[in-house]
């Protein structure tokens, strides 16, 4: 196991390469995701690898073997631990990697 420090809140977690489903102690978001990984960039919304298939949703937990842990808050819009309902709503329907792609 090694630490990964999540993207939304920043708390350092224990986690296994092959724990596809394991979620952060802090705020319970899933560890093994896109928003999760090295590989993807906040400004575009999509991940810097050509090889991996692109999930529907970047916050769920995924099955890449490309993952990398990012390692801490990549911020870019994201709202962090402790926003408000609406905003972290409104964050998901116009923010980076928001809604209106019609990928799923």
């Amino acid at each position: 196991m090694s630490p990964i420090a999540c993207a939304f809140c920043g708390r350092e977690n224990e986690f296994s390469a092959g724990a596809f489903k394991a979620v952060c102690e802090g705020c319970g978001r899933f560890l093994h995701s896109c928003l999760q990984c090295r590989l993807y960039s906040v400004s575009s919304g999509r991940c810097s690898s050509t090889t991996t298939e692109e999930p529907g949703d970047r916050e769920h937990c995924n099955y890449c073997e490309e993952f990398e842990p990012a390692g801490g808050p990549k911020g870019g819009g994201k709202p962090a631990a402790g926003d408000s309902e609406a905003s972290r709503r409104f964050m998901k329907l116009f923010g980076a990697g928001g809604g209106g792609t019609g990928e799923g």
